[in-house]
């Protein structure tokens, strides 16, 4: 009953928009009743609600660290079920934006449940965020027979497992994964600096997330320069190609333009980090003048369906 009554008060902060009080009133719940999960949620959704995604996340992020498989997955249902509420509550006012955040939201928590269970080991996470645009434009291609994927730079395996978990769950479906696994410039994070150990370390992690899928037989981990590898592969043969290796605008140009003739017409394209910069001895090499580029020459043969962090292209016409 105290439950009850805790959500009917939380509830009206939220109801009139006072998302800086229902903030308040959930933690100081937390505080007094710290085994009500339902506090956890709500404070996850005012805190989504006021914009302060990155505090969200991390309350989130906290509490599943510490639950067990059965946990996490009874509370993922809660939670994404307070979000789709809340998104379909917003569809219902028109308010198409926030909704479509909203079922965002719940879309990235089970992404980060999915992680939990499976017991993935990855030190990093340059993905998560994009799975909403994944399962809108890729869902049409789960679970169908021999579709044939090709990525390049596969670093700890997150989105190679992901789509062997979600996508290419048909037993006739295959990935082919380019990577060197050896950090070169502008395939990681600029601000980041790793060691050579930890460098050596992301084949091995790769390895180990990838028999954790149950799937390694789909997968076919291809070592070497992409602008080397690429040219090996057969012609038309990929549904998707997903660019995420070096970030230096020549080189994601180059993989671009070798990658095109391996997509059959009505396959996709995905490019990583539209928005990324890295600075060089000849200034700024980012990946949007690569991209930009390659729109501009092709765009009477392509349909581009997404452009954000992530551009995703249809291939039209050879």
């Amino acid at each position: 009953m105290k439950g009850n009554l805790v959500q009917t008060e939380g509830s009206k902060y939220l109801t009139q928009q006072k998302y800086s009080e229902a903030i308040t009133f959930y933690k100081q719940g937390i505080k007094s009743e710290p085994s009500l999960m339902s506090n956890y949620w709500y404070l996850c959704l005012a805190l989504l609600l006021q914009g302060q995604e990155l505090e969200a996340r991390d309350i989130w992020l906290s509490v599943i660290e510490k639950a067990d498989i059965e946990q996490v997955n009874t509370w993922t249902q809660q939670l994404v079920t307070i979000l789709t509420t809340e998104a379909i509550r917003r569809e219902t006012s028109s308010d198409f934006e926030l909704a479509s955040k909203m079922h965002g939201y719940a879309t990235i928590a089970r992404g980060e449940a999915w992680k939990k269970v499976k017991e993935y080991q990855f030190t990093t996470d340059w993905f998560t965020e994009n799975l909403p645009i994944w399962e809108r434009y890729l869902k049409p291609l789960a679970n169908k027979p021999l579709i044939n994927v090709l990525e390049i730079g596969s670093w700890e395996g997150m989105s190679t497992c992901w789509l062997l978990d979600n996508i290419l769950t048909h037993e006739s479906s295959r990935i082919n994964c380019i990577d060197t696994f050896e950090g070169n410039e502008g395939s990681v994070d600029p601000e980041v600096e790793y060691d050579d150990s930890y460098l050596k370390s992301v084949e091995k992690r790769f390895d180990f997330n990838i028999s954790k899928t149950g799937a390694s037989e789909k997968v076919t981990k291809i070592m070497g320069r992409s602008e080397n590898v690429l040219r090996s592969l057969p012609l038309n043969n990929y549904d998707l190609l997903y660019i995420d290796g070096s970030h230096l605008a020549s080189d994601v140009l180059t993989d671009t333009v070798l990658g095109w003739g391996l997509v059959k017409v009505g396959g996709l394209i995905i490019f990583d980090d539209y928005d990324f910069q890295i600075s060089t001895s000849v200034g700024i090499q980012n990946t949007k003048i690569a991209i930009d580029a390659f729109i501009k020459i092709f765009s009477h043969k392509i349909n581009v369906m997404h452009k954000a962090h992530q551009v995703i292209i249809e291939k039209t016409l050879n």
